[in-house]
């Protein structure tokens, strides 16, 4: 252990009389543990993000959603230009929603979408209308903030209230409770009674700003403003009829899921197997799909990042080699003064070592700090995991223990004499 100590005490000597070389040594090693870390920041940053936004989707859920086919398919199903209809039909809904037909379904909601003006007193904003039912806030797992959601008697008595999200409620009444107060959605009053933290992610496919929504009952939908949804673009009138833009379906179980999703897809398709406009989504799947993607691009991320240290290992192969030339008379010395060869391998692999690790922990420093400034700056999710961090420190020693190996067997195979003689 002595000896051991000598010999780490000597290499470190050797490494602090060359305070340059050995830092543009280590360099390549810090690059590329700080890429490795922040690659796999950046990967688990997206990854958690894209799961976070399945996940509120719903990992029980079956969700079917009305799709606008292209301008196309619309000619050529003989529709008029001035008004498109498609999407899910009430056909399409009764039969997702007769309990005979799709097995495990444990609750189900239909959703309306449409744009209306919302107005409070002289202000005026165009937000997207949700009319839906109360078995909605269970399967979208809508959080409330205040007051109440939409109730069966809402549903029977085609109630005009509605729930607004929290960002539409301080636009509409920056100083006002909203709770109890009347808006105008459209030409119609409405009574807000409940607000929500935020929109569901189920709805984020849906055209405008996600935060500023409200929802309304079905039933007061469909009896004051109906199928058919007007809106205006660059002055232009675009009138479109949907019956349901949206059915949810909650299961009882994965299995469930896997045959829900087949026996929808195929009532879906009864009447016309080409038809376009609708798409059906299982947020499991979805999960599924995004932790495989996440595992390849890890791996691709990881290589590209591993070449840095590889380059790295490269560099200090080479400063090695050179200095078993430059410091041949020593080791002659050395091994004439009872030096074995061991010691000098054990001595050049110490300063190898030693280079790869310390430009190891230089790049995990600045690894760990650089998504922190990114996150801060430009507001991206970045996620260090403890894995991150220890790996790349291991992969840069044995880099260090495997590019030294070389130049120490190199050097402990000086014969002495000739070592001696060395100029």
């Amino acid at each position: 252990m002595y000896k051991l100590w000598d010999i780490s005490l000597l290499a470190l000597h050797n490494l602090r009389v060359h305070v340059g070389r050995s830092a543009l040594t280590a360099l390549g090693i810090v690059v590329g543990v700080m890429g490795v870390i922040a690659t796999l920041a950046i990967s688990e940053g997206g990854s958690h993000d894209a799961q976070k936004a399945l996940r509120e989707l719903g990992s029980d859920n079956i969700i079917i959603d009305s799709q606008k086919p292209s301008q196309d398919e619309s000619k050529a199903s003989g529709q008029q230009t001035w008004v498109q209809t498609y999407g899910l039909t009430r056909i399409d809904v009764d039969r997702l929603l007769c309990p005979d037909n799709i097995p495990g379904v444990k609750s189900s909601a239909v959703v309306h979408r449409l744009r209306k003006d919302v107005r409070v007193g002289p202000s005026r904003i165009t937000v997207a209308i949700m009319s839906t039912e109360p078995t909605y806030a269970s399967v979208a797992r809508i959080t409330m903030s205040r007051g109440r959601f939409i109730t069966d008697v809402d549903m029977e008595k085609s109630a005009a209230i509605c729930v607004l999200t929290n960002a539409l409620a301080k636009r509409l009444f920056p100083i006002d409770d909203p709770l109890q107060k009347t808006v105008m959605l459209g030409s119609q009053p409405f009574r807000v009674v409940g607000l929500i933290e935020k929109l569901p992610r189920t709805l984020v496919e849906f055209s405008g700003d996600i935060d500023y929504a409200a929802l309304i009952p079905l039933s007061a939908d469909r009896s004051r403003f109906g199928e058919l949804n007007v809106e205006f673009k660059s002055g232009t009138e675009f009138r479109e009829r949907v019956f349901a833009s949206q059915v949810v379906l909650q299961m009882d179980s994965e299995r469930a899921l896997e045959t829900g999703a087949a026996v929808a897809r195929n009532l879906l398709a009864r009447d016309n197997p080409a038809r376009q406009d609708y798409k059906v989504t299982i947020p499991q799947e979805l999960l599924e799909q995004q932790r495989v993607q996440r595992r390849l691009w890890n791996i691709v991320f990881v290589a590209v990042s591993l070449i840095s240290l590889v380059v790295g290992g490269i560099g200090i192969m080479n400063i090695m080699l050179s200095t078993v030339t430059e410091r041949t008379r020593e080791i002659g010395i050395r091994r004439a003064l009872g030096a074995r060869r061991v010691d000098i391998v054990v001595q050049f692999l110490v300063e190898a070592v030693t280079l790869a690790t310390v430009g190891g922990v230089i790049g995990v420093g600045v690894g760990v700090l650089i998504p922190v400034l990114v996150e801060q700056s430009a507001g991206l999710t970045m996620m260090i995991t403890i894995p991150a961090l220890i790996v790349p420190m291991l992969v840069a020693v044995l880099v260090g223990l495997c590019s030294g190996l070389y130049p120490a067997i190199r050097a402990a195979r000086l014969d002495p004499i000739t070592a001696l003689r060395h100029e």
